[in-house]
């Protein structure tokens, strides 16, 4: 793995700095929807792999993102004037947001490491 410091990180093979810029993330694409993160070191060209997606997963980022944000807004939703019901409606609509989005980030998670340890080989 790499070595970072404060903003900085240093290639294992080389020890060089490795900058961090807008452009240091590269992708590689396979036939099967398969995307491949990753980033090298410009002076001994050593890969390290940041992350492996296919649609279904980054379909799932999406919808989690979407989630997120109608989270943020209900939390946001000035409570004052509303009725008892109102309120009830609204605990349990973030509730079921809130479960929903941890249920998903789990599933995330898993994929993510089964899609690493399936393609990481692919760099």
């Amino acid at each position: 793995m790499i070595k970072q410091g404060k903003n900085t990180i240093y290639c294992d093979e080389c020890n060089a700095e490795i900058k961090q810029t807008k452009n240091l993330i590269e992708t590689k694409h396979l036939n099967n929807g398969i995307q491949i993160r990753f980033f090298r070191c410009k002076a001994c060209g050593t890969k390290y792999l940041v992350d492996v997606t296919d649609r279904e997963l980054r379909e799932k980022v999406i919808k989690l993102n979407k989630w997120s944000e109608q989270h943020k807004k209900a939390l946001d939703i000035v409570i004052d004037g509303m009725s008892k019901e109102e309120l009830k409606k609204l605990a349990i609509l973030v509730d079921e947001t809130a479960f929903n989005m941890d249920k998903l980030q789990e599933e995330i998670k898993v994929t993510k490491a089964e899609l690493k340890e399936k393609y990481g080989g692919e760099l």
